[in-house]
């Protein structure tokens, strides 16, 4: 088994907080340059964006802009997820239509929630949106660059390597191509982790409940508390989550139990609907690993449309059976932050349907692995298989749209055997970050 690294609680919290300093300078023999495997993932990001750049040209150079459209759309479909239910909201919000129009709501009640406090900014809806998209991003590179700077990089580097995460990213840019409101489960699962690696364990149950009540699949990473002595924490995530949709079913309406079961109903279909797709269209940029199944289909000729909402309802079955089969048999036994990088990636990989701008949430576990790849060259260490981390996390974050066979583009599976990849290293390599074992004996407690 690969060594372990360990890095007290005080060090986790100093270098979140950018306080931590190194001791001696002059074993930091990568100070005055990138750390090799964030040099190997900052090369390959730039082969893959430049790819990118040159098959976008090509194509556009005979007429053709289905490339540069896979990134970026075009009227009127650009910002669509954000526009889609625009009508519906002027219509019939709050009425028992909101959930049984034709183009019926099909998010989490939470979801109407925060679309309506935007929309109340009327043809500024948008710029608003714009704005919130702005001020997280930026806070993300500060608070990254903040994280470097305690491990005592130079001024330039701790800026420009947040700056290059920020600007080359895929999924953001995908993000705000779509302006969909995973903008905001990302806040509560970045503001979440941040609570977690500083000790407060209940504001991060409370905070990862918002997140879950948003999109219903953050609730995997409450998992984390199942290691604990206390499930206290457990339990204040389940009754936050419990709570939101509750008082969203309120405020949505028009009566709570209609607006439960449109919720429900809204979403199931939408799952029905995207999991049973067997078209190239939305496969194209779904990383979710049955997706990929579909795609593999699609590409050898068998297909995909022999009892298709079976298929579709069997993977999620499979899920919920061997996923709490490989809890019990591997991931508990892991440090924490190896369950917390794992649970954020099975977020994104795990729905029947997952699109890319959901890969925002991978920059989390990134943020996490380096921290332990800088504590562990820190003390004269270095992180097992740092290279094969940072090198799935460069596929991860840029696009492979410009890799086709015939008329399929490859980018899903690419991505979803890329975070495969990670899990398998989350998994073999431990990222010890605190040295106090708790009474598990495999774990360690914050």
């Amino acid at each position: 088994m690969a060594k372990q690294l360990d890095l007290s609680n005080a060090k986790m919290s100093e270098a979140m907080v950018g306080q931590s300093r190194p001791k001696d300078e002059a074993a930091l023999p990568w100070r005055n340059r990138l750390p090799p495997a964030l040099r190997l993932y900052v090369l390959l990001s730039l082969v893959l964006d430049l790819a990118v750049i040159v098959s976008i040209a090509y194509y556009h150079a005979r007429y053709h802009d289905a490339q540069r459209e896979e990134i970026w759309s075009t009227r009127p479909d650009m910002f669509g997820d954000f526009w889609h239910y625009r009508v519906l909201f002027l219509s019939s919000f709050h009425t028992s239509a909101f959930f049984s129009a034709a183009d019926r709501f099909a998010y989490p009640a939470p979801c109407a929630v925060m679309l309506n406090l935007l929309y109340k900014a009327g043809n500024h809806a948008h710029q608003l949106y714009a704005l919130i998209f702005v001020a997280v991003l930026l806070a993300s590179a500060f608070f990254f660059y903040r994280i470097l700077k305690g491990f005592g990089w130079r001024q330039a580097d701790a800026v420009l390597l947040p700056a290059f995460l920020a600007i080359s990213s895929y999924p953001w840019i995908k993000l705000f191509d779509r302006s969909n409101l995973e903008l905001f489960v990302y806040i509560f699962l970045a503001l979440g982790v941040w609570a977690f690696a500083t000790g407060r364990e209940n504001l991060a149950a409370v905070l990862w409940g918002f997140a879950a009540s948003l999109k219903i699949y953050p609730l995997l990473i409450c998992a984390v508390f199942f290691r604990r002595k206390s499930l206290r924490p457990l339990a204040i995530c389940l009754l936050t989550f419990a709570g939101v949709l509750l008082l969203s079913f309120w405020f949505v309406g028009p009566t709570i139990h209609m607006a439960a079961l449109g919720s429900f109903s809204g979403v199931s279909s939408f799952i029905d609907k995207y999991g049973s797709d067997t078209g190239f269209r939305h496969s194209t940029i779904d990383h979710s690993i049955l997706g990929s199944i579909k795609e593999i289909c699609l590409l050898d000729g068998s297909g995909f449309n022999v009892a298709r909402k079976f298929q579709n309802t069997g993977y999620q079955i499979a899920v919920v059976i061997l996923g709490p089969i490989l809890y019990f048999l591997r991931i508990r036994k892991l440090p924490a932050w190896n369950q917390l990088s794992l649970f954020l990636i099975g977020m994104v990989i795990l729905p029947p349907v997952s699109f890319d701008y959901t890969l925002i949430h991978v920059y989390l576990a990134f943020g996490i692995v380096s921290v332990a790849y800088l504590a562990s060259l820190q003390m004269g260490q270095s992180l097992p298989m740092a290279n094969w981390f940072f090198a799935m996390f460069a596929l991860v974050t840029s696009s492979q749209g410009w890799i086709q066979i015939g008329i399929f583009h490859l980018n899903g599976l690419i991505k979803t055997l890329a975070l495969l990849t990670l899990c398998g290293l989350l998994l073999a390599v431990p990222l010890t970050l605190e040295p106090k074992r708790d009474s598990v004996g495999e774990g360690f407690r914050v």
